[in-house]
């Protein structure tokens, strides 16, 4: 699910419409993705929003955003679902299914990761 806002932040989850889309998402079993002009303090703590993505390419005047609010949406929307669709691409491997002993290659000849490669990975970012 995908849901947009001006802003997303600690005032979010009082009312806006991306807490109540995350919220019925959530009920559904289904992942959300909300879009915003500016992430602010609190975004990565809405309650059933899994990833946020800024609308905004660059630092813009609040007039010139709204002037290109359809562009400006559309190209984040895009830029969003080509992240998606990497991750898709990318192999799952979990902790604990590389053995420490594990060969350094796949079959391919392709580097494979060990534990201590993919340990803490899950957390949140902490980039603002």
């Amino acid at each position: 699910m995908i849901t947009a806002e001006g802003a997303l932040d600690h005032q979010t989850p009082r009312g806006k419409v991306p807490a109540e889309v995350a919220r019925r998402a959530k009920l559904h079993g289904r992942p959300v993705l909300a879009l915003a002009g500016t992430l602010g303090e609190g975004a990565q703590e809405v309650p059933g929003v899994d990833a946020c993505h800024g609308i905004l390419p660059a630092p813009m005047a609040l007039a010139e955003a709204l002037v290109r609010a359809s562009e400006l949406l559309t190209d984040a929307t895009e830029r969003a679902l080509r992240m998606i669709v990497l991750g898709t691409r990318l192999p799952v491997v979990m902790a604990d299914e590389v053995p420490e002993a594990a060969p350094r290659t796949d079959v391919a000849g392709r580097r494979r990761l060990s534990q201590a490669d993919v340990a803490g990975t899950q957390r949140p970012s902490s980039v603002r």
